[in-house]
């Protein structure tokens, strides 16, 4: 019997393997964020509220995790879709890739600028 390997320019077990892990961090630090910020929060939403909510390092944390766990996982599913059907060259897998990873931190630095009065 042959040991079929996953290749990785047809997504990687890395890759598969971090797909789960990003939807378990997303369903536990959406239902902290949820709980603190709709439910635990009682009186308008506004900035004073949220500034304080994200005083507490632990929070802001979470907020953290979230962001980087909610970039990978689209990404990561946007890049297995586009592997199937149009980069199946091993080149041009490695390209998307690239590319993702760029949009991805791209996206993580505009988000914890957004971020950055709470954690500095």
């Amino acid at each position: 019997m042959k040991a079929e390997v996953v290749a990785a320019h047809r997504g990687g077990m890395w890759a598969w393997l971090l797909q789960r892990i990003t939807a378990v961090l997303l369903i536990v630090c959406l239902a902290i964020h949820l709980l603190f910020t709709h439910i635990l929060s009682i009186g308008e939403l506004n900035s004073a509220n949220v500034s304080s909510r994200l005083a507490n390092g632990g929070l802001t944390a979470v907020d953290l995790i979230l962001l980087a766990a909610g970039i990978f996982h689209a990404l990561n599913g946007l890049r297995m879709v586009l592997m199937d059907y149009w980069f199946t060259s091993r080149t041009r897998a490695l390209m998307l890739t690239l590319v993702l990873w760029v949009v991805g931190l791209a996206f993580m630095g505009y988000g914890s600028w957004a971020l950055w009065p709470w954690i500095s």
